[in-house]
């Protein structure tokens, strides 16, 4: 039978070759373990080590028990006895990357045993270390309060011991420090549940998250910056769907402000999540074609990007991320950061994805440096399965035909373009409405420029002002080929 399968190999599969060195010798020390079966085991398994591909339990039980008719229990009970040992394991690996765990433990131990001059020394030791410690975080709070309640601990275990505070200042230190770990994690709880309240598909009582957001306006934790730009957030999410004022402007402005100040103060999942949620706070605001919140966006989404705090899928770079981020930094002619971008980040997209999407953002490119000839012999190469490539082809393939003059070209493509529309079903009727219309107003230049009245002109450059943002693909283009016409 094989072993493929069970709990043992799963784990030992994630086991890298230093981790297996060390787990070989966590189970040949007879602290650890004491049972030389288990050793011979693990001589066995590490020969296999990580495919398992020839070992059966049939195998090793025959090394085991060469005698014997085999018998699954007693195989069961060797990989479930070795499946503890490598579980120990674990829990020994977790404890040597936190060395202020480690400590708290030691100290525990030390007080049990009423050895002061020890407990002293090494106390000193842990809050030196805990003062080093920079980042604020669900750790940071944990271990100031378990260090906290140590130094209380000590006040009723030895005697005669002197402290520069009292019993009552510490036991308040203490319950001021649970007290902001609370507020901590409810105010994250609450970013969470607020920004992603369509995804979790399941409604959250926040009743008590109100509470504690009345508390802090009236009792600000100003000794930890974490907490106030965590409540910044949530005052901005909170107001996200109205018009912008000057209070929501003052209130982003001191979330950059801290953000700024206390950027190595916070973990990377904080950085994440709120570098995540200004991204698209700002891009909603700029929607709302807010000048200022525009080139908040693109310089907020280059941070995220430059700082590794965007999303990922399974380590993957989204595959339309990665053509938004390459359009934004080209809009604004931000070629040669463009160009980085699409280069580099073309590595971390999927592999059934990233010719197609690459192919795209470097005709982009191309188009917006002018070099129409290379941008339509990428837009060749695209494969327009995809019905949204197939839009973004052919409404950059119009814009390149039109501004190279060709109108005869541009309206044949503008045709295909229309009967496209029309025959595909999957597109929202909004997404349907804005690139109809975007080919219509072109369709009428292209034919002043083919011959049709100039003065035609003059009602073409009304629609285009007038029509609503979002109802019209690239409105500041057909702003700028409009006034090309002199009528």
């Amino acid at each position: 039978m094989e072993i493929n399968d069970t709990k043992l190999v799963l784990l030992l599969r994630t086991f890298n070759k230093s981790e297996f060195e060390k787990f070989e010798k966590f189970v040949k020390s007879p602290f650890f373990n004491s049972s030389e079966q288990l050793v011979s085991f693990l001589e066995i398994l590490k020969k296999d080590h990580p495919d398992y591909k020839v070992l059966t339990k049939e195998k090793i039980f025959g090394h085991f028990y060469p005698k014997e008719e085999y018998k699954d229990k007693k195989i069961r009970d060797l990989f479930s006895r070795m499946l503890e040992i490598a579980q120990s394991f674990l829990a020994q690996l977790e404890l040597e990357k936190n060395e202020n765990t480690k400590s708290f433990y030691v100290l525990r131990q030390l007080l049990e045993r009423r050895l002061e001059r020890h407990f002293k020394s090494r106390y000193k030791e842990t809050e030196k270390n805990l003062s080093a410690y920079t980042i604020i975080d669900e750790e940071y709070f944990i271990s100031e309060y378990t260090k906290l309640k140590l130094n209380l601990e000590q006040l009723n275990t030895f005697k005669n011991v002197s402290l520069e505070t009292s019993y009552g200042e510490l036991i308040y230190d203490e319950y001021d420090h649970f007290l902001n770990f609370v507020i901590y994690k409810v105010l994250n709880y609450t970013l969470v549940f607020s920004i992603r309240k369509y995804s979790l598909n399941s409604e959250v009582n926040l009743e008590f998250s109100g509470k504690v957001i009345e508390f802090l306006d009236k009792y600000p934790r100003e000794n930890y910056p974490v907490i106030s730009i965590i409540r910044n957030v949530l005052r901005l999410q909170s107001k996200e769907n109205e018009h912008v004022s000057d209070e929501d402007v003052q209130t982003y402005n001191m979330l950059v402000g801290q953000l700024t100040d206390n950027f190595d103060n916070l973990n990377k999942e904080n950085k994440r999540f709120i570098y995540i949620y200004l991204v698209n706070y700002t891009r909603l605001k700029s929607l709302a074609y807010n000048p200022y919140f525009k080139e908040e966006y693109y310089r907020l989404l280059k941070f995220s990007i430059e700082n590794d705090l965007y999303p990922k899928e399974n380590n993957y770079f989204n595959e339309s991320s990665y053509v938004i981020v390459a359009t934004e930094a080209l809009i604004r002619k931000d070629f040669e950061w463009a160009e980085y971008f699409i280069e580099k980040y073309k590595l971390e997209l999927k592999d059934e994805v990233r010719e197609n999407a690459y192919t795209l953002c470097m005709a982009n490119l191309y188009y917006r440096k002018g070099n129409y000839e290379n941008a339509l012999k990428f837009l060749v190469k695209v494969s327009i399965e995809d019905i949204y490539y197939q839009l973004k082809v052919k409404n950059l393939q119009v814009k390149i035909h039109y501004e190279i003059g060709d109108y005869e070209m541009c309206k044949s493509v503008i045709d295909s373009f229309r009967h496209f529309l029309s025959s595909v079903k999957q597109f929202p009727e909004f997404v349907r409405i804005r690139f109809v219309n975007y080919i219509n107003l072109t369709s009428r230049m292209v034919n002043v420029w083919l011959g049709g009245d100039p003065r035609n002109m003059i009602e073409i450059n009304r629609e285009i002002k007038e029509i609503a943002q979002e109802k019209v693909e690239s409105k500041s283009w057909l702003i700028a080929q409009a006034a090309k016409i002199k009528y």
